[in-house]
């Protein structure tokens, strides 16, 4: 039986339920915090609300993306997880996000050999995580295990830092059976990244490609497509990238050509001000629950049919998550 591996535990593929398939709760810290304070998102309570929302406007598990060495909390997340025992899932992150997030010259990525930084991969999956995200010579393994491997590569080029972590997730997939998910800069380098997974024994079809909004290009879609990877969908609420009703249009098309099985939507609030819990002492502002109660109307009013926006948000994640075993 194929399995989610949430944080408390594993639970069958067909209980995912509405699936947030990118998002980010908690990050602590991190380069990306360094280059602009608004990722830093730390307080326990606010994500606790965050979640209550996405779970209040029908969800029922979100997929969070933080990986090693960008902010991730290990203790903090399983803390949250456990505060929504029986009413929602989280799923958490090993692997790495792109490579100008990494010191090219001294990270343990680029430092310590492959075949040892995939064995450090698969424990986090059939061990337990790291408490400490491997941040330091110390490693203290949780209960909660990762049940995702993620990677990331750069806008136009994936260079030797990226492939190498690219490497090192086709290799942990082929060990344990779990998803990737890919980071692009502005959806580029999917027939690349595919290339370098399939080289090094991963699988395509278990791999899924984010942030494909930002190139809209649908004769480039069905590159990626015909291959067999998933393409995520994420930005709503994010005007200065595009419309709702442009991703919505995309997403139409591509059910139109009959590859409905491989699409998934997240919204990456990724920042302070996509989440509403954390903007509320300083004004108004919208959340994660946006996807379920804004771009999913639009879906609609665009003419996707209900039974299309069931497959997004439910079969397709309790596929594209699972751990094949």
């Amino acid at each position: 039986m194929n399995v989610i591996r949430t944080v408390l535990g594993d639970i069958p593929a067909k209980k995912i339920g509405v699936t947030d398939s990118h998002d980010h709760l908690i990050r602590s810290g991190g380069p990306e915090v360094n280059l602009d304070p608004a990722f830093l998102m730390d307080d326990l309570e606010a994500s606790k609300k965050e979640f209550k929302a996405f779970l209040d406007a029908g969800g029922h598990t979100m997929i969070c993306m933080d990986p090693i060495g960008c902010g991730r909390n290990v203790p903090k997340m399983m803390e949250l997880a456990a505060c929504f025992e029986g009413q929602g899932n989280i799923v958490m992150t090993t692997g790495f996000q792109k490579g100008s997030l990494y010191d090219p010259r001294t990270s343990f990525l680029a430092t310590v050999d492959t075949s040892k930084v995939v064995d450090m991969m698969i424990a986090e999956i059939t061990e337990g995580m790291d408490r400490h995200s491997y941040n330091g010579p110390v490693v203290e393994r949780v209960q909660a295990k990762a049940g995702l491997i993620k990677a990331g590569t750069s806008y136009r080029v994936i260079t030797d830092l990226e492939q190498k972590a690219l490497k090192v997730a086709a290799q942990t997939q082929n060990a344990t059976g779990c998803p990737i998910s890919v980071h692009t800069d502005f959806g580029t380098m999917g027939p690349e990244l595919l290339d370098i997974i399939e080289k090094n024994q991963g699988n395509p079809e278990h791999t899924i490609i984010c942030h494909v909004q930002r190139n809209p290009d649908r004769y480039y879609y069905k590159m990626l497509l015909d291959r067999g990877a998933y393409l995520c969908f994420e930005e709503a609420d994010k005007a200065q990238y595009r419309p709702d009703t442009e991703i919505a249009e995309n997403i139409k098309w591509i059910l139109e050509q009959g590859y409905g099985r491989q699409v998934l939507l997240g919204m990456d609030g990724g920042r302070k001000e996509g989440l509403a819990s954390y903007m509320e002492p300083k004004g108004l502002a919208k959340g994660l629950d946006y996807m379920l109660n804004r771009f999913v109307p639009v879906m609609r009013w665009v003419g996707i049919l209900e039974e299309d926006i069931h497959k997004i948000l439910e079969e397709n994640p309790a596929r594209a998550f699972a751990i094949w075993q």
